[in-house]
């Protein structure tokens, strides 16, 4: 029982691994964006979509918090890695 938790456990790890290589990856290729840069794009859409400066200040941190944490983040057809 103990022998199948760890099997488990270095699983998970080895995705999670193999996920961050995969995002480093794509974090150079030529159509990519930092999340500091697809944050601004969402706020700019948010602010030509009518949103207060306030309320497009707000949807681009929240893009920017998302990126941060989960390494990535869509920007319509871009994807912003960190």
């Amino acid at each position: 029982m103990r022998q199948a938790f760890n099997v488990g456990v270095v699983i998970v790890l080895a995705l999670l691994l193999g996920n961050r290589v995969m995002t480093r990856v794509q974090a150079h290729e030529s159509g990519s964006l930092t999340c500091s840069k697809g944050s601004e794009l969402v706020r700019l859409d948010a602010l030509a979509r009518g949103f207060t400066a306030v309320g497009a200040r707000s949807q681009g941190e929240n893009f920017l918090s998302s990126c941060l944490v989960s390494g990535q983040a869509q920007v319509g057809d871009i994807v912003a890695h960190d």
